[in-house]
């Protein structure tokens, strides 16, 4: 009856902060950037939905650019016409400037009073008379944070946010601020308000979590790896991108995280360690991808490893279009988190035709199935095991490349947002 009833067209807006961070090459561009990135793209596609970039006044011209270099055929919620141009630029100037002096208070307070003055004087004169827009709105879309005081205030919208793990409830290093954030999302929520989940364990987490949540507004989905994913074996790409991240021409086995303690790379790669020293083995280096601190190689010596450059490389950032090419010639991919809210970088990994190892813990039996190695994320001996199979065994890594290629089938930012859209038109019905 539901399904007969639901709306034939959404009105959707959809907060633009996390895109504001495509030009960021750090750690703002995560797995969040990425999620709400090819969320919005599959969202601009659809003919059922009409979808509007929102941001906050203080990224009105950042959003104007943003929408010129990615998204041209966007629709932003505010106008800017030409007459305003100007003044919206000299506040991104100035939000550009005070980012710029972080470390001077000195510069940074006459600057933060001009951007006060600015923003008073932009919500007085021309963005107020906008806002009342709001209600014209089914839902106001929300991938990360709380969605604005403005939206909650609205009588009509509903919102849709999104829970990507339950980590700060989970780990205490995570800090207050974290899950004082997430609680403030889920205890302002209205009833008519939904929470998309990107995994059935994450969802679970959740409910568990707060009464607040259950099977009526919160919903599972899974996320997709970008189709730029695909199996590279072109010698010519491997020697430049293997030369570009200063890794020797050889075989090698690829991570690609964050050192957050739960990544669990200190024991991931000490195991790798003992297991080179164990097979005398001299053709391996492990390329490490993604952001690094400068305590990593204390925290390796403190647990009694040995560091050596000649096996262990840290690559860094790795650019987007690389990624594919790292995946794909790696002899495998080594991802034994303790918690993954959905564990994304094994399904780019298998979608690239790359062995996978990875923890039997959490959503990642969601996404690799039985297409890889599973082990439990806190065993030193399933590790060096498991490194060991991949290692000796070339029908194997065979096998289970095959397995993971077929095993990425499933997953599709089509079908993620195939059921947003259903659940939504739904909850139309409901409230």
């Amino acid at each position: 009856m539901i399904g007969e009833m639901t709306k034939e067209k959404l009105n959707v807006l959809f907060d633009a902060k996390i895109l504001l961070n495509y030009k960021d090459k750090g750690s703002s561009r995560s797995g969040i950037f990425s999620f709400t990135y090819n969320v919005f793209k599959e969202f601009l596609k659809r003919e059922d939905v009409n979808i509007v970039l929102w941001t906050e006044t203080k990224n009105l011209y950042a959003l104007s650019l943003l929408k010129r270099e990615l998204f041209p055929e966007a629709r932003l919620f505010y106008d800017l016409p030409k007459k305003y141009e100007k003044i919206f630029k000299l506040k991104y100037s100035l939000d550009c400037l005070w980012t710029a002096n972080l470390a001077r208070p000195f510069v940074r307070k006459p600057i933060a009073l001009c951007r006060l003055i600015y923003e008073n004087v932009l919500n007085t004169f021309f963005l107020k008379k906008q806002n009342k827009k709001i209600n014209s709105y089914d839902f106001f879309f929300e991938s990360f944070e709380t969605p604005p005081r403005i939206v909650r205030k609205s009588s009509q919208i509903r919102c849709c946010s999104v829970l990507h793990d339950a980590i700060p409830f989970l780990f205490s290093y995570m800090g207050e601020s974290f899950k004082q954030g997430i609680w403030k999302q889920i205890e302002l929520s209205h009833p008519r308000d939904i929470f998309f989940c990107n995994s059935e364990n994450t969802k679970q987490d959740y409910c568990r979590l707060f009464s607040k949540l259950g099977d009526e507004n919160t919903k599972a989905l899974h996320l997709a790896a970008n189709l730029n994913f695909r199996p590279v074996k072109n010698d010519n790409e491997r020697f430049q991108v293997l030369t570009k991240y200063r890794v020797p021409h050889k075989r090698y086995i690829f991570s690609l995280c964050t050192l957050e303690p739960r990544k669990n790379l200190v024991r991931a790669v000490r195991c790798f360690m003992r297991f080179v020293q164990k097979n005398h083995i001299e053709d391996l280096v492990w390329v490490m991808g993604g952001g690094h601190w400068e305590s990593f190689i204390n925290d390796l010596k403190k647990n009694g490893v040995a560091w050596d450059p000649k096996y262990i490389i840290q690559a860094g950032y790795i650019d987007d279009e690389d990624l594919p090419i790292l995946y794909s010639n790696a002899e495998w991919f080594v991802y034994t988190s303790q918690y993954e809210g959905f564990g994304l970088p094994p399904l780019e990994a298998m979608q690239c035709g790359c062995p996978v190892v990875t923890s039997n813990n959490s959503s990642l039996p969601e996404v690799v199935g039985d297409a890889g190695i599973m082990i439990d994320w806190d065993s030193d001996e399933q590790h060096i095991e498991a490194y060991e199979k991949y290692y000796f065994n070339k029908e194997l890594r065979k096998e289970n490349s095959h397995k993971g290629l077929e095993r990425a089938k499933l997953f599709s930012w089509e079908k993620t947002v195939d059921k947003m859209v259903n659940v939504m038109k739904e909850r139309i019905v409901l409230f």
